[in-house]
């Protein structure tokens, strides 16, 4: 079966689930990789041969119709088809290093397909461990700079995998990976400089926009340090502050300088709109965690802590009502559209707002009951705990199971 017919088709065939299901079973532990301190990564484990290509391109042609995965962690679809070709077909005189990337990204998209494909029931004849214990030992062979954004892809991709499998610990290793590289890059694709087209805006695809491309490794890199850092408290490594100049113009807020700078929508991501709205709230996040987990903002007096609850409440307020009606979060199940138990996009979109919600309003249990604050404080408590009733009572009321990247993603909690 060639790669046209895979990608013609947009539903799963019985052909392909034949295929699928036909798969060995995921090992149950492996030896992984660490990274190493200011280096890259350890080389280790046998290596094995690529996916095969059907299988490979099976899993972009999920990809591709929302198949697969809660974040659409693929900068550019072009470029990882193009490493497809030279995996699988190397031209002759390519360069080792980019041979190497190709193959990495291969190993890395196989893997990560694996872990967040949402129908439990098809088994891929893949093994997504030493797939991606195979990416990170291509990795270290790779030091040339030129490769920087390649190996962000993939890194991203590993991530997502370990993520999805609920290693909270692997995944944080790596995003400390991600995090240097991603803000080493960024000083030099321009990205504290607003993209031609305006936020949001269709604008025309091309492969070569290296700009662009990584304004998506970067965002989904930023979106997910967030996540991590909430749920291992450990600190965010990629703060939104390091972003805005010094001379920003008065009449700009930081927040709307900052939504200047997401990626802009490009018609082969199908999710943008989602993906959007989700780092705006990362943006939020980042806010949250410097203004009430950073060390300095844990001397805040009562008075200062409550005070910026309440800016960030608004602030978050604001984001949810940016959000259109149709896929509005909010606190009160009764108040959904009636496919929030059947969508998991706008399952997610209201999980993280509960989530963001039940963060702000958690700082206030550091502050003592005093006198006319009293009456402050027990409100915001009672809604940091009305936040986590609602997410309970949304995921009891789904019609669909949770597989493991969704549980880990939205069910793992500080």
């Amino acid at each position: 079966m060639g790669q046209k017919w895979i990608q013609s088709h947009h539903g799963t065939s019985d052909m392909l689930k034949t295929l699928l299901s036909s798969g060995l079973p995921w090992a149950s532990s492996r030896n992984h990789l660490s990274l190493e301190q200011g280096a890259g990564l350890k080389s280790g484990g046998t290596p094995v041969e690529l996916p095969d290509r059907f299988v490979t391109e099976a899993c972009i042609a999920f990809c591709k119709c929302g198949k697969v995965g809660l974040i659409y962690p693929i900068a550019d679809m072009s470029l990882l088809e193009d490493s497809v070709e030279i995996a699988y077909s190397p031209p002759s005189g390519k360069h080792p290093q980019a041979l190497s990337i190709a193959k990495a990204l291969v190993h890395s998209f196989v893997a990560f397909c694996t872990a967040a494909d949402r129908r439990e029931h098809i088994l891929y004849p893949v093994d997504g461990e030493q797939c991606a214990l195979e990416a990170e030992s291509l990795l270290s062979t790779v030091h040339d700079p030129a490769h920087s954004m390649g190996k962000l892809q993939v890194l991203l991709l590993l991530l997502l995998f370990h993520f999805s499998q609920g290693r909270l610990e692997r995944a944080r290793e790596l995003m400390s990976y991600v995090a240097r590289l991603a803000n080493d890059l960024s000083s030099i694709t321009r990205l504290s400089e607003p993209p031609s087209g305006p936020e949001g805006t269709v604008a025309p695809y091309c492969t070569g926009d290296k700009e662009s491309t990584f304004r998506t490794l970067y965002w989904n890199s930023f979106m997910l340090d967030k996540e991590l850092a909430f749920r291992t408290g450990t600190p965010v490594l990629m703060l939104a502050e390091s972003l805005i100049p010094a001379s920003l113009d008065a009449t700009e807020s930081p927040f709307d300088y900052l939504s200047r700078l997401l990626p802009t929508r490009y018609p082969q991501n199908h999710r943008t709109k989602s993906s959007i709205s989700h780092l705006k709230l990362s943006l939020v996040m980042s806010r949250v965690y410097s203004e009430l987990y950073e060390p300095h903002s844990l001397q805040k007096s009562d008075t200062e802590i409550l005070r910026t609850i309440r800016a960030l409440d608004d602030e978050l307020e604001a984001w949810r009502l940016s959000i259109p009606k149709t896929c509005r979060p909010t606190l009160h199940i009764s108040d959904l559209p009636t496919r929030s138990t059947t969508d998991v996009e706008l399952l997610l979109i209201n999980l993280r707002y509960h989530h963001s919600l039940g963060c702000i309003h958690h700082a206030v249990s550091r502050c003592r009951p005093c006198g006319p604050m009293t009456e402050a404080l027990r409100s915001s408590l009672n809604l940091s705990v009305r936040a986590s009733v609602s997410s309970l009572e949304i995921l009891r009321a789904t019609c669909f199971t949770l597989n493991r990247e969704i549980f880990w993603y939205v069910a793992a909690k500080p």
